[in-house]
């Protein structure tokens, strides 16, 4: 991507994001006072898809704020440049080159051929499955006897668009904690969850190849489709993580008092639960139970899940699924002395695994450094409460240790420390490398080349 491209993209969120800043703090937006910090914080977190709060959705925003909420989760969701060029398509204007390569490099399509067509599929097949999904869950909630038919369909319409793009706000001061054994608003919730962390781009191909097979099943004739390796990967590794995570969760939290081994909870709500967290540690900042009480291990395990994030082109953020993919086969060529590094029998150009390993290096740098000034800054906070919270805000998963009440740990940071918060959540959503380009800059290529030495590793 350009370093115009990026810096362009980046203002555009600065731009909105005041913007939703600057309406929550309007009369009747919000019950009780709120001050600039709280209301920017709130539309950084909203924006970038994250969830972190550090004020209670549910008391502290009024319907209006809270629909502010969700119109900033939706637009971050999808992209901005995405929706712009949505709006461009729909009012007839002709996209300039360089429009087309800012929405194309925000989605992470490939290519600017067919890219109107790919963008109104896309907008077509997001607003099916929230749609879908909204009335699923509004049904659902609105069974509830303390639940009102119409506040069950805006629970229902709220928590599928958070869901999909990856959110995990909610309307309720205690998140999900409530439906911790509905089987139907944990799975429709994970599965927008896991669809949203997926990205278009896959997901678009993933229905064309079952479109594909289905159809040549009805019809009896041999149809050609291959899978991406792309695709793969993020499909296998996905699955690999989230049932690897329901397992270790399981493991590391069967015998907690405060977390599986409550009174009245049974083995069937325990899976569910341990499922629910696996699912959001990666990508979105939905609890069922209070992570206040999560051992140490687990905290430490569930943040090496959440800076790993979900799929390029997706709502979710990370390092992304791929690059550790292609860092695990990159490691195994070397320790098994292959000359390439392979995946599904496909060898892994050099320029990605070079890639990889300087995303791994700078989101490393970046999590170490925030973490140090937090834990210099923040002195009242334990270390792996900060590690938590820094990952969560990085990978903008939205998950909490929490304050001792209803918001995030973040409620209990000083300016300096929000501050930090808030540039981790925005270089998570514009993307690790790019963030880092804004401010490195770049150099011009040279032609020369230097004479090689060995270095002892």
């Amino acid at each position: 991507m350009q370093l115009k491209s990026i810096r362009i993209i980046l203002v555009a969120y600065i731009g909105v994001i005041l913007v939703g800043a600057i309406i929550l703090t309007l009369p009747g937006m919000h019950n009780g006072p709120i001050n600039f910090t709280d209301a920017l914080f709130t539309s950084v977190s909203a924006l970038t898809c994250t969830g972190i709060i550090v004020k209670d959705t549910a008391l502290d925003f009024t319907t209006g704020g809270q629909i502010t909420i969700l119109v900033l989760i939706q637009i971050g969701g999808f992209g901005y440049m995405s929706a712009l060029g949505l709006l461009y398509l729909f009012v007839r204007k002709k996209l300039s080159n360089s429009e087309k390569n800012l929405i194309k490099e925000n989605i992470n399509y490939s290519t600017l051929d067919g890219l109107g067509r790919m963008m109104i599929r896309t907008i077509i097949f997001v607003l099916s499955v929230e749609i879908v999904a909204a009335i699923i869950l509004s049904i659902r909630f609105s069974m509830y006897k303390n639940i009102s038919i119409g506040e069950g369909i805006y629970a229902g319409i709220f928590h599928a668009i958070s869901a999909f793009n990856n959110a995990g706000f909610s309307i309720f001061s205690t998140n999900l904690a409530a439906y911790r054994s509905d089987l139907t608003i944990n799975l429709v919730v994970c599965l927008l969850i896991i669809i949203g962390g997926l990205g278009y781009v896959c997901m678009l191909e993933l229905n064309n190849f079952c479109l594909s097979k289905i159809k040549a099943i009805l019809t009896r004739k041999y149809i050609h489709v291959r899978m991406s390796l792309n695709t793969k990967v993020i499909l296998l590794v996905t699955v690999i993580l989230i049932f690897g995570g329901t397992f270790m969760i399981l493991l590391l939290e069967w015998n907690n008092p405060n977390v599986m081994s409550m009174k009245g909870l049974n083995d069937y709500t325990k899976v569910l639960s341990a499922f629910f967290a696996s699912v959001n540690y990666r990508t979105a900042g939905f609890n069922t139970f209070d992570l206040g009480h999560l051992t140490g291990a687990d905290m430490f395990f569930s943040t090496f899940l959440m800076n790993i994030g979900g799929s390029p082109g997706g709502t979710a953020s990370g390092i992304k699924v791929t690059t550790l993919a292609v860092l695990i086969a990159y490691s195994y060529s070397v320790i098994t002395n292959q000359k390439q590094a392979k995946l599904f029998n496909r060898a892994i150009p050099q320029y990605v695994i070079s890639k990889s390993i300087t995303v791994f290096v700078i989101a490393s740098s970046y999590i170490f450094v925030a973490t140090f000034l937090l834990a210099l800054t923040q002195p009242h906070a334990s270390l792996l409460a900060i590690i938590y919270e820094v990952g969560s805000a990085f990978a903008t998963v939205g998950v909490s240790v929490g304050n001792g009440g209803t918001v995030s740990l973040s409620a209990n940071f000083n300016e300096i420390g929000r501050i930090i918060i808030m540039l981790l959540m925005l270089g998570g959503k514009v993307g690790i490398l790019s963030f880092t380009l804004i401010f490195s800059g770049t150099s011009k290529a040279t032609e020369a080349k230097y004479i090689e030495e060995q270095i002892s590793i």
